[in-house]
């Protein structure tokens, strides 16, 4: 009897549920199946935007960066940034395409036109907007970010930016070596605890790397600076 009763009152709850619910709706109708049609239209104007637009221009971009790479593999570096008047150069691309990947990667190419070319700020505001997709690329970013600064003379910076570059690149090849530019310019600023730091990570971490077969005599040197 007891469980006919809960039977019976969890079958009353179902159905004052629902009614409240029916209700709900029957009140809210227009604002709910408005609310519904403004997320379709969305999903739909989202895929739309993709195919019809998104997708051509990420082509068009494709296309556009070719010219401007065959100029800076031949180092034509002022037509790589500003194109010969046919085809586009890294800039335009920049101002045309800066939302697709080809657009993205103008920001690297015109970073190292301008290294080249000893227009530091400039080269620093490009690399820095450039997005990097893979750690090998990130940490050559850092690395050319730090070449920025240490010309413009901003040592410190510069250090971060090499210990940066190693972080990145996460491999035997690249990260040593750019733990190793980190802390050369420390030696350079009599930061000698923080060059023996950095060769003692080359050590531990990088111990096969050329870096690390030839770092004991940064390492003994550097401990006789701070010993001095």
């Amino acid at each position: 009897m007891a469980e006919t009763k809960k039977q019976n009152a969890d079958v009353q709850v179902e159905k004052d549920l629902y009614q409240r619910v029916e209700h709900f709706f029957l009140q809210n109708r227009n604002v709910i199946v408005g609310i519904l049609a403004v997320i379709v239209i969305g999903i739909a104007g989202y895929f739309g935007y993709k195919k019809l637009i998104f997708e051509p221009k990420v082509l068009n971009a494709q296309n556009n960066i070719a010219a401007a790479q065959k100029y800076f593999d031949a180092d034509s570096i002022d037509l790589a940034l500003n194109g010969d008047g046919t085809s586009m150069g890294f800039l335009s691309i920049i101002d045309k395409y800066g939302n697709t990947p080809s657009g993205n990667l103008a920001h690297y190419y015109a970073g190292v036109c301008y290294m080249q070319k000893k227009e530091l700020d400039a080269a620093i505001k490009q690399l820095e907007s450039f997005d990097p997709k893979t750690d090998e690329i990130a940490g050559r970013t850092y690395e050319l970010l730090g070449h920025a600064y240490a010309d413009k003379g901003d040592f410190k910076k510069a250090i971060s930016l090499y210990g940066k570059a190693g972080d990145a690149a996460q491999n035997n090849l690249q990260s040593p070596f750019y733990y190793k530019m980190a802390g050369d310019l420390m030696m350079d600023q009599q930061d000698y605890k923080g060059a023996l730091d950095m060769y003692k990570k080359i050590k531990k971490d990088y111990p096969l790397s050329q870096e690390g077969q030839n770092i004991d005599l940064d390492i003994a040197y550097a401990e006789s600076k701070i010993g001095a």
